[in-house]
C-alpha cells in the first residue's frame, strides 16, 4: 500500500496544485498571509490525500448514489484460465516496487539526516549567540551566523550575525527585527518544521517542491507586510533589503529557520512587491481558506472514483472449509470452473458497453484469494461492481496431477446495453 500511496501522490499533486495555483491567483498579491496559508493547505494535502484515495473508496459510492434508476445493462459472466497471464505481467513489474520503496526510502533518509544536522546546527548557534544590547531580551546576535533567523520551535530566539548587527544603522536593525518578529508571531518556526518533515518524507514528489517553494515565499512577504504595517516606510525597508542582501555574503542558513534570506532571487522578488501601493492585508481570509480546502476535499472524492480499483479479501481460515480432493483421476487435469456466478450489481441507469476483467486468485479449496481490475470497463462504478461479484461467487479450483492447487483466473464480465 505504501507503493501505491507514493505512486499515487506523483500524479494526484499535479490537481491539488493546479488548485491551490487558481485560488492563489484569485487573491491579491497584498494578501500574502492568506496565500501563504494556501500554499501550507497544500502542502498537507499533498501527504493527506494521496492515503485518502487510495485506502478509501467513498468517492466510487458517492457516484453509485447519483445514478439514475432506469432499466440496467445485460451483463455475461465468463471465468478464463489466466495462470500464465497473471505471473507473467506480475514478474515484468514486481521488480519496481522494491526499487521505488528502497530509492525513496534512501532519499527520504538524507533528507532526515540534514534535517537532523540543521537541529543540533541551531542548537549550537543558540549556545554560541550572545543577547544584543538595546534590542529586547530576545534578539541575540551570533559570530557564526551569516543571515538573521530565529532559533528554536518552542521558545524561539532572533538570532542576527555579528557583522551585520555592527553594520546596519538602528531603524535598519529595527526593520529585521521586526520580519524576524512577525515569524514568531506567525508561528512560522512550527510550520516551518512541519513543512521540512513532509519534503523529507516526500522528497521525490516534485509537486511537495513546488508548494514547499511557494509557500516560502509567501511567508516571507507576509512578514514583510507586518514590517511595513509596524515600521512603516515601504520603500527605506526595501533599501534597507538592498543593502543587506549586498553585504551578505552566504544564505546558508539552517533548514529548520525561517529566514528572510533564501535566495537573492526571492530576495528581488519581495523588493519589486514592497513598491506596490495596494493595501496590506495581516489577517488570512478564512472564506479563502474554506474554500481552498473544499476544493480539496472536492478532489478527494473525484480521486477516489477514478483511481484505479484494488481489492484484497483475506484467506478464510485453513479448518473453514476442508480441502477438495479428488475422488478419482479420470480427469486428472482440470481447470477451475464457476459453479455459481454472482452477477454485478449495478445501479439502474447506468449505461455501459465493453467489458471488464478482474485477475482472480484462487487458493485450493476454491476460495477466493485476491481479486485485481486488470482490464476496466472505462466506469469506476461497473469495475467495483465485477469486483464484488468475482469475490463472491464460488468456484471449483485447479486441479492438477489430480490435487487441487492455487491458480489465478480472469472473470470477465461483458457489457451491453439493454434493448
Amino acid at each position: 500500500m505504501i507503493a501505491n500511496v507514493l505512486l499515487n501522490g506523483l500524479w494526484q499533486g499535479a490537481p491539488l496544485v493546479a488548485i491551490a495555483w487558481l485560488v492563489t491567483r484569485l487573491i491579491p498579491r497584498s494578501d500574502a498571509a492568506t496565500r501563504c496559508a494556501i500554499w501550507f493547505a497544500t502542502l498537507l494535502a499533498l501527504a493527506v490525500v494521496p492515503i485518502l484515495a487510495t485506502v478509501s473508496n467513498a468517492g466510487a459510492s458517492l457516484a453509485e448514489l447519483v445514478q439514475s434508476h432506469t432499466a440496467g445493462p445485460v451483463v455475461k459472466i465468463t471465468l478464463i484460465p489466466a495462470g500464465s497471464f497473471v505471473s507473467h505481467a506480475g514478474a515484468a513489474f514486481s521488480w519496481a516496487v522494491p526499487v521505488l520503496l528502497g530509492l525513496w526510502s534512501a532519499a527520504a533518509a538524507i533528507a532526515s539526516i540534514r534535517l537532523a544536522v540543521s537541529f543540533f546546527r541551531v542548537h549550537a548557534i543558540r549556545r554560541a549567540s550572545r543577547p544584543l544590547a538595546g534590542a529586547g531580551h530576545d534578539v541575540w546576535v551570533c559570530d557564526a551566523l551569516s543571515v538573521p533567523i530565529v532559533a528554536g520551535i518552542l521558545t524561539p530566539a532572533i538570532v542576527i550575525p555579528s557583522e551585520i548587527a555592527s553594520e546596519l544603522t538602528p531603524a535598519n536593525l529595527q526593520r529585521i527585527v521586526a520580519h524576524e518578529r512577525a515569524h514568531i508571531r506567525r508561528y512560522d518556526p512550527l510550520c516551518n518544521l512541519i513543512a521540512r518533515v513532509l519534503e523529507a518524507l516526500l522528497i521525490l514528489n516534485p509537486w511537495v517542491y513546488l508548494a514547499g517553494r511557494s509557500l516560502c515565499l509567501e511567508r516571507e512577504a507576509a512578514c514583510d507586510d507586518w514590517v511595513v504595517e509596524s515600521v512603516g516606510s515601504p520603500g527605506e525597508y526595501a533599501a534597507c533589503l538592498a543593502s543587506l542582501a549586498q553585504s551578505v555574503r552566504s544564505q546558508n542558513a539552517p533548514l529548520l529557520t525561517p529566514t528572510a534570506f533564501h535566495s537573492r532571487r526571492t530576495l528581488i522578488e519581495r523588493i519589486e512587491r514592497l513598491g506596490s501601493s495596494e493595501p496590506r492585508r495581516l489577517t488570512i481570509n478564512s472564506f479563502a481558506i474554506g474554500g481552498a480546502v473544499m476544493l480539496f476535499i472536492i478532489a478527494t472524492i473525484a480521486l477516489q472514483a477514478l483511481s484505479p480499483a484494488l481489492a484484497l479479501t483475506p484467506p478464510a481460515p485453513a479448518a473453514a472449509t476442508a480441502p477438495v480432493l479428488a475422488a478419482t483421476c479420470a480427469h486428472p487435469d482440470v481447470e477451475a470452473t464457476v459453479t455459481d456466478p454472482e452477477p454485478p450489481m449495478l445501479p439502474h441507469g447506468l449505461k455501459v458497453s465493453g467489458s471488464a476483467v478482474v485477475s482472480v486468485t484462487l487458493a485450493p479449496n476454491g476460495r477466493v484469494l485476491k481479486t485485481s481490475v486488470v482490464k476496466s470497463s472505462g466506469n469506476q462504478t461497473a469495475d467495483n461492481a465485477v469486483l464484488e461479484a468475482a469475490r463472491k461467487s464460488k468456484y471449483s479450483p485447479k486441479i492438477a496431477a489430480c490435487a487441487p492447487v492455487e491458480g489465478a483466473y480472469l472473470f470477465r464480465a461483458d457489457f451491453k446495453p439493454s434493448p
